[in-house]
């Protein structure tokens, strides 16, 4: 899910053929492209959230990320492009830090506990606190209706959603009046009012100190328990048998981190 896309989707792009005898040299060439854009994204990343995106400029990407101008412009046109795929990333972060949570521990498949698994990574990640509560300051002119790469993720996200509520809903792990749909929207609609509350004082978006993150995780899943889920200990083929449907639409809709590395668009 949530593929990277890197660089100008609207364009096609353009692969010089290599003989044999001079592929380990593109092989190097393109390992240092994919490095030079992770860079640049790694530099806009930590630029958004620091300054807000009126106030970065192209040329403040690229000198922290420590590459030239026409570098950036290599696989990006416009300022909002490289931005744009700043936030894809964060949304592939968001499910990817779910999904392992629930590798190493399948009972994390639970609702309560992947809300709170939900909580605990956006509070940790500034970016994705100013996509839950729509922060202006940080996030300028960026909508995702403007961006065909973030509007797909968008889309990607609601389909992975959708199907961890229905493999939930037939493991009998949510109760059974339940309607999922109003589920994911109570939660969500909790999520960015504890989101907002946490870093309303702040002087914008950043970390919660632990004390505070462990607190409000707690409140989370106490809320979504007490709501959302038979009051009855789940029996741990049920829980599996979730977390192997939650497993094969992740692995569905979001390619290996080496599949999307190679296919990282780069212009020639």
């Amino acid at each position: 899910m949530l593929p990277f896309r890197w660089g100008r989707d609207e364009k096609p792009y353009l692969f010089a053929y290599q003989p044999m005898g001079r592929r380990g040299n593109h092989v190097t060439a393109r390992r240092r492209d994919v490095e030079r854009v992770d860079r640049i994204v790694d530099a806009a990343a930590e630029l958004l959230p620091e300054r807000g995106y009126r106030r970065v400029t192209v040329e403040e990407v690229a000198s922290r990320a420590g590459v030239s101008k026409s570098s950036v412009y290599l696989h990006w046109n416009t300022k909002d492009e490289i931005f744009y795929a700043v936030l894809d990333r964060e949304f592939t972060v968001l499910a990817q830090a779910a999904v392992d949570r629930v590798r190493r521990d399948p009972a994390e498949v639970l609702a309560h506990r992947t809300a709170a698994n939900l909580f605990r990574i956006v509070a940790c990640r500034p970016l994705l606190q100013a996509l839950l509560v729509d922060d202006r300051t940080t996030l300028g002119s960026l909508r995702p209706a403007k961006s065909a790469v973030f509007r797909m993720s968008l889309a990607n996200l609601n389909e992975l959603m959708y199907r961890y509520l229905h493999a939930l809903r037939i493991n009998g792990l949510l109760c059974s009046e339940v309607d999922p749909h109003i589920m994911r929207k109570a939660t969500c609609e909790m999520l960015r009012g504890m989101t907002f509350s946490a870093v309303a004082n702040s002087a914008g978006a950043k970390p919660l100190a632990e004390t505070r993150l462990a607190r409000l995780s707690h409140v989370v899943a106490v809320t979504v328990r007490r709501a959302f889920e038979p009051g009855d200990v789940p029996e741990l083929d049920r829980i599996n048998a979730a977390a192997a449907e939650v497993f094969k639409a992740f692995d569905e809709l979001m390619p290996a981190e080496e599949t999307m590395r190679a296919e990282r668009p780069v212009a020639l």
